[in-house]
């Protein structure tokens, strides 16, 4: 749906490098406004479990983390600010392996281009929210599988 693109994109999510471009122009706006960062995570985790890569290691446990920080931030109310605390407890246990199952994802879904660049950060922060819930929504064959991976993965 984008224009085709030279430049790299990520080394494992199966992003096109323009919509590579465009998250990072997004990910450029987030880092200059702490109004913004506070909901940061969402955007990370939504961006990621829409574009989740092959069947490695390191991609499977990305979509596995992003997953699981979606479904405490959106169905558990965590404060999606403690994100990189979150996501840095759980890449200590790796339980994806043996649970990941990949999705088929809509060709039609909200993405990146739902939260808008500039503007007042509640309305971004809450078109944000918007995208984390289809982005959680398109994996509900997993939702199970990813709150398994919540019980098994809890930090005290």
């Amino acid at each position: 749906m984008l224009p085709a693109k030279e430049q790299p994109a990520h080394p494992y999510m199966t992003s096109s490098p323009a919509c590579w471009e465009g998250y990072g122009a997004l990910l450029a706006v987030q880092y200059t406004s702490p109004e913004r960062m506070a909901f940061h995570q969402l955007i990370v985790d939504a961006y990621a479990v829409q574009h989740p890569g092959g069947g490695d290691r390191r991609a499977v446990q990305s979509v596995g983390i992003h997953l699981m920080t979606l479904a405490m931030f959106l169905e558990d109310g965590v404060d999606p600010g403690l994100g990189t605390r979150l996501h840095r407890g759980m890449v200590e246990r790796p339980v994806f392996d043996r649970l990941y199952r990949p999705v088929a994802l809509p060709a039609e879904r909200l993405s990146w281009r739902h939260v808008p660049l500039d503007g007042p950060a509640e309305v971004a922060k809450a078109r944000a929210y918007e995208w984390a819930h289809a982005a959680w929504g398109e994996w509900e064959p997993q939702h199970a599988v990813v709150r398994g991976w919540l019980r098994t993965s809890r930090m005290s």
